[in-house]
């Protein structure tokens, strides 16, 4: 299974177009921009941690946003690492491990966030190697052998410091585990939970420190929806999206979930497993409670952001399934697995063709490449008319990152802009007027013709055509 899903994930990264985002992370990342102005003039001046964009730069020999892309196989490869050093030290996970890899495949969110050169991948590979120590930590009672012990401390130290919110969620998911330690009494496990956490968000705080104005400034105007119904659409639909992957899955852990709960509720039975559920659906509802009630303060949820829950929510899911497992018996067990492993590849195929069809300025692109195919004098202006929205949005890279972008795929697709400035009209073949990105402005034929006529354009026949989050408009020769 994990190899199917590395082959499928590879395959999506070459077969999906760029979208802006990802034009943003290959600017401020390129290889000819020095480390030091990198970190001082991009990277601490962006609303998160800087640790996705220093991966970013040290793989940038890997060349255009589609290589670049397979940085998340080297992200995936290590985290699958890891979960074999936890479970290879405490092997009543090994059920559970088997079955995070079924709810990884099936999850809508893994294509989705691996096929793209942004931080969410990492926030749900981190996410969900954290909540799998977390969970040792829990059963055993002790930090394990040295190899455990590195794995928590690199997935603490990654999970507080790839993105804020999986910063916030990451400390939601500790916060149950150390109070559950406290309130026992249990100084070792304890000190266990909390000294990779203190550290790592110690490092977060010292980052924070010289972000923290940007940060504030960046989202003084920002493009995140406020009000409780935004983020409580978007938990909503990471959680249900997750849960709903597999049906069979899904089944079993509800059905796993009862059986733990009539271990310890009527057999009185002490049950590790249960308690490690019990403190991860505690992690899952304090990160939501919390992730709302900061954003009624400043907006900063939506759905891609929520990747650590997500990652949450999946361990939860696979370690209720391993206690239905047990109860089945090795060979009815064994069946049920892999039956249910099959159940994974319909979601996997699902959400693969979700992120290859998703949003792209290779859409609008390839409009114009077709159009300007059909007459070799044909004149295209696209560029930073089309975008005050965001060329005003902070950081300042915004503003030389949109016309990078409109270069960028007018190079992938093989046509030629016009200069800047330019307000050249083809005699002999079509003119185009292309925008991308256009998701708040909203540009229809009309908005076009008054954009064009305030930039100096005279008036203009046009045929207009929306293509995806695009468009392009299209004037006759001007005999």
């Amino acid at each position: 299974m994990l190899a199917l899903v590395a082959a499928v994930m590879a395959w999506g990264c070459f077969q999906r177009g760029p979208w802006y985002d990802e034009f943003y992370t290959q600017f401020v990342s390129r290889p000819d921009l020095p480390w030091g102005t990198a970190l001082t003039g991009s990277w601490l001046p962006d609303n998160h941690p800087p640790l996705y964009y220093a991966l970013a730069r040290a793989s940038a020999w890997l060349g255009e946003i589609e290589y670049h892309r397979l940085l998340n196989l080297g992200i995936g490869a290590l985290a699958v690492v890891g979960g074999i050093v936890v479970v290879r030290d405490v092997p009543r996970l090994a059920t559970t491990g088997t079955a995070l890899v079924m709810a990884v495949a099936a999850n809508h969110w893994t294509m989705l966030a691996g096929t793209e050169l942004r931080s969410y991948f990492l926030s749900l590979c981190t996410g969900a190697v954290l909540a799998l120590s977390l969970c040792a930590i829990r059963m055993t009672g002790s930090a394990g052998g040295r190899g455990r012990r590195a794995v928590y401390w690199i997935a603490a130290l990654l999970a507080f410091n790839t993105h804020i919110v999986t910063s916030l969620t990451a400390a939601a998911l500790v916060a149950p585990f150390l109070a559950a330690a406290l309130l026992r009494r249990d100084w070792p496990e304890a000190r266990i939970i909390a000294l990779p956490p203190l550290v790592s968000g110690l490092v977060l705080c010292t980052v924070a420190a010289a972000q923290l104005p940007y940060w504030l400034g960046n989202t003084t105007v920002f493009w995140i929806g406020e009000g409780f119904a935004p983020a409580y659409w978007a938990m909503h639909y990471a959680v249900l999206r997750t849960a709903e992957a597999n049906p069979l899955l899904l089944a079993g852990a509800l059905a796993g979930a009862a059986l733990m709960a009539r271990d310890v509720g009527l057999r009185r039975e002490r049950s590790a497993e249960a308690g490690a559920l019990a403190l991860l659906v505690g992690g899952v509802v304090l990160a939501i409670v919390g992730l709302v009630a900061l954003h009624l303060l400043r907006p900063l949820v939506i759905e891609k952001y929520l990747m650590a829950l997500v990652a949450m929510e999946m361990v939860g899911l696979a370690l209720a399934f391993a206690r239905m497992l047990r109860a089945l018996g090795p060979r009815i067990g064994a069946l049920t697995l892999a039956v249910t492993a099959a159940a994974s590849i319909p979601g996997l195929i699902q959400s693969t063709t979700s992120a290859v069809m998703h949003r792209s300025w290779f859409a609008s692109g390839r409009a114009v490449a077709a159009e300007a195919a059909l007459c070799p004098g044909t004149v295209i202006h696209g560029g930073d008319w089309w975008n005050d929205d965001v060329l005003a949005l902070q950081p300042q890279d915004n503003a030389r990152v949109v016309p990078y972008a409109y270069r960028a795929v007018a190079d992938r697709l093989g046509f030629r802009l016009a200069p800047a400035g330019s307000h050249a009209l083809s005699r002999t073949c079509p003119t185009i007027f292309w925008g991308e990105h256009d998701n708040k402005l909203v540009f229809d034929r009309d908005r076009v013709a008054a954009r064009l006529r305030a930039e100096g354009f005279p008036d203009l026949p046009l045929t207009f055509r929306r293509i995806g989050s695009g468009w392009i408009a299209v004037t006759p020769p001007r005999r």
